[in-house]
């Protein structure tokens, strides 16, 4: 190989034309450029394998291994320049050898430093980038929360207002309704009941009870049948709600549909209490008080906003839960006759002085509102439920729902699985 190798660069010699003193440039008068073949290959192997830093470092060790055994081994003759004179320049020779392969391993130690920090910049890259779509998903659930959190607060065409208007319009949010009913349901005793349970330290058993009450009349709510009901407050173990709040309700020829299912929501709330009581061994009913008028809705407050009523009805109404009797639907007479021609029946129970209305008007004449079916019992509702239909029976409307939710509550205690009776 060797003998090859300078006779081919000795005949490139002789036959090459008049060149310059220092003589023709080529591989044999400038080994450097076999040099510089290896370095482009090293540069190649760092800029385009996509290798971790210590494949790399492997990769250019094994090139400048062999680079190196070309050099002191196989092409060492590229490296010793012969003169006219015969005289071989030894250590010449030796200093262009040991400059290539100090090049070499200089531009490696520079290649594996450049890929070591292109790959710590790819690696904080990455890690910047999936924390920055981490903190765009936690910004996204963030504002779902929000939204569902206000969705629950205030009520569903007042939240879309508020989440869809412009930053800059801070007006405060007011709507007129004409046709409105109003509902304020009260435990009385129930005040009672958390002072003896106070002086016993079982207060907050006593407001666990409380909350299990007011998050299971929360649950009826829920049933498509009183969508048209919305829960405005609890004042205490006060429950108030109405109807006709919503403006996006469909176009209906009766203007009053909404209140049968307000009442409708009243009986069942009654129900419930009913079974709540059997668990807990208590005797607590109902004082319900409704009324049916022109209200003005809007919402008070910035940081903690408050969706509240104002208006006559609602004085009405509440007046009609404080002065009337436990387990009964008290309604002025306007009222109850809205609801006789809905099929409910009416009780009178005389006129009384209602504050705020009977000063320019006198006595109020209200009456007691119950179903038809409320007259019966609850061993003849059970067997002849499955008779009756009618959109304002107990049967059809209050008993189901309930009945569903306890089958529901009783699924989930039992694991999600619904145990038959075998008998």
């Amino acid at each position: 190989m060797e003998p090859k190798l300078s006779l081919w660069c000795n005949t490139v010699e002789s036959e090459g034309e008049e060149t310059p003193a220092d003589g023709p440039v080529n591989i044999c008068t400038q080994p450097e450029f076999f040099v510089l073949s290896g370095v482009l290959a090293m540069v190649t192997c760092a800029v385009f394998l996509r290798l971790s830093c210590l494949l790399k470092l492997v990769v250019l060790l094994m090139v400048i291994a062999v680079y190196t055994y070309f050099i002191e081994v196989t092409l060492h003759v590229l490296f010793i320049r012969q003169h006219h004179n015969g005289q071989l320049q030894r250590s010449h020779y030796l200093r262009r050898q040991g400059i290539s392969v100090l090049l070499m391993t200089m531009f490696v130690i520079a290649v594996l430093y450049n890929s070591r920090k292109l790959e710590t910049t790819a690696r904080l890259d990455f890690l910047w980038r999936l924390q920055a779509r981490q903190e765009v998903q936690d910004m996204k659930e963030q504002r779902e929360h929000n939204e569902c959190l206000l969705y629950n607060i205030l009520p569903t065409h007042v939240a879309q207002h508020f989440l869809a208007r412009e930053r800059h319009n801070e007006d405060l949010y007011s709507q007129s309704y004409e046709r409105v009913g109003v509902m304020f349901a009260s435990i009385p005793g129930f005040t009672d009941y958390y002072e003896q349970k106070e002086l016993n330290n079982q207060d907050i058993e006593c407001l666990r009870l409380l909350n299990e009450i007011i998050a299971d009349f929360d649950e009826l709510l829920d049933e498509s049948y009183f969508q048209d009901i919305e829960k405005i407050k609890t004042i205490g173990s006060c429950y108030m709600a109405a109807s006709g709040l919503s403006p996006d309700r469909p176009a209906s020829t009766d203007e009053w549909a909404h209140l049968s299912e307000l009442v409708l929501f009243a009986l069942a709330m009654q129900e419930t209490l009913k079974e709540i009581n059997k668990i807990t061994t208590n005797n607590f009913q109902l004082r319900i008080g409704m009324a049916h008028g022109p209200v003005v809705a809007g919402v008070i407050g910035a940081t903690k906003p408050q969706y509240d009523i104002w208006g006559m009805t609602v004085n009405l109404a509440s007046r009609m839960d404080s002065t009337g009797v436990s387990g009964r639907i008290q309604v002025p007479e306007g009222t109850s006759k809205l609801l006789v021609d809905r099929g409910f029946k009416r009780e009178f129970r005389g006129n009384i002085y209602v504050k705020g209305v009977s000063e320019r008007h006198g006595a109020v004449c209200t009456y007691f509102i119950s179903s038809r079916e409320q007259r019966s019992s609850y061993a003849e509702r059970l067997t002849n439920r499955a008779g009756l239909h009618g959109r304002n029976t107990l049967s059809g409307v209050v008993f189901t729902l309930v009945q569903a939710r306890k089958k529901e509550k009783l699924r989930e205690a039992n694991g999600g699985f619904h145990l038959l009776d075998v008998s």
